[in-house]
């Protein structure tokens, strides 16, 4: 006797005890191939048991609750929480449409909005988009009104996105940058003492042999004292360690930072600032003249110290020679903006009371 079968060795084996009878019965058996009775059903049924969400697997559970204990429509809804009427329809669905009835339906409305504007207005506006790709919503908008189409700068932002005419990854920018504003330029502040304003920059050294570095300098805009050191990338790690730094280097409490948009000045470094309270200021994009104390010392260091041919080829003897420089800076070149005192003389006689330059500084560009 010759019979094929597929699945699991213990269904054949169970299968077969109970088929085989009389003469058979014992019998040796090579097994080649034929379906056990009902073995399509159970595979009917395990394959529509994985087609179930955890919700429906939930209401099947209610279900078959229900007719162990007698059918009792009450009891059940008792037992898990239930109004009648859901486990009624449960079970209408389980009778009507089998185990899959009982996942959930589609939440689609019926009858959906359909756009009410022209094919006309849709045109004019792709057309607007594709001949000024940089233009927004709120530009286009403007034209056609101008051109006494009536509709919202909305209704132009809903027909780019279902043209596909809108730049994903800029959106996704311009949105993270409106929900996370940065704190700008802020003119017209008073700079009464020292520390009310450090602007902090960053400039590129070249060294001998091609290696590039980068000079991060940080100056009080009062007093003119600045901090200096050299790092091997404009990282915002490398930020957040110069900001460390200089705290704990200035003789004074710093109040404000002021800084571009690098990106040396975000992440680590604008995370830092959070941690310690610290207010970040940022000057607006491609307007270094804001940062004008920062960027007019990096001309005199141009012109008064790497002009004089100190570049080497070491990061380290690099830095000696920069504190050097830093020092020369603070305690003995004259400044003209200081009356031709150091930023420390400055800083000694403003403790003291005997200021013989102003002591308060207005930011105006």
């Amino acid at each position: 006797m010759s019979i094929y079968c597929t699945g699991s060795y213990d269904t054949i084996h169970l299968g077969l005890q109970l088929c085989m009878k009389g003469r058979y019965s014992g019998s040796h058996m090579t097994i080649y191939g034929t379906i056990i009775p009902g073995a399509a059903s159970i595979a009917s049924w395990a394959y529509k048991v994985e087609q179930l969400t955890l919700k429906a697997r939930y209401k099947l559970k209610t279900t078959d609750w229900h007719r162990f204990h007698g059918n009792n429509i009450s009891l059940t809804a008792r037992h898990f929480g239930l109004t009648r009427n859901t486990v009624r329809e449960w079970l209408k669905r389980l009778k009507q449409i089998g185990i899959l009835g009982l996942n959930d339906l589609s939440h689609r409305p019926k009858n959906l909005r359909k756009p009410t504007i022209s094919h006309d207005v849709v045109q004019r506006i792709v057309d607007l988009r594709k001949q000024y790709p940089a233009w927004s919503k709120y530009k286009i908008g403007t034209i056609l009104r101008r051109e006494k189409y009536i509709l919202s700068d909305s209704t132009v932002a809903r027909v780019l996105k279902r043209k596909n005419l809108i730049n994903k990854k800029l959106s996704i920018k311009r949105r993270k940058s409106a929900k996370n504003p940065k704190k700008r330029f802020p003119k017209g502040m008073k700079i009464a003492s020292p520390g009310d304003m450090i602007q902090i920059d960053a400039k590129y050294v070249n060294l001998i042999g091609g290696r590039t570095i980068y000079q991060f300098t940080a100056i009080d805009v009062l007093s003119k004292k600045r901090i200096l050191r050299y790092y091997s990338s404009l990282s915002s790690k490398n930020g957040a360690s110069f900001l460390d730094y200089c705290l704990n280097r200035f003789p004074f409490p710093v109040k404000n930072i002021q800084t571009d948009n690098g990106s040396e000045f975000q992440k680590h470094f604008d995370q830092l600032c959070k941690k310690i309270n610290l207010p970040h200021y940022y000057i607006y994009a491609r307007t270094p003249k804001q940062n004008t104390y920062v960027e007019i010392s990096h001309g005199a260091d141009q012109r008064e110290f790497y002009s004089r041919g100190v570049i080497g080829s070491n990061i380290d003897k690099m830095n000696e020679k920069l504190r050097e420089w830093e020092f020369v800076w603070n305690n003995f070149r004259p400044h003209e903006s200081l009356n031709q005192l150091t930023p420390n003389e400055y800083l000694k006689k403003w403790q003291q009371g005997r200021l013989p330059t102003k002591d308060t500084i207005i930011l105006q560009t």
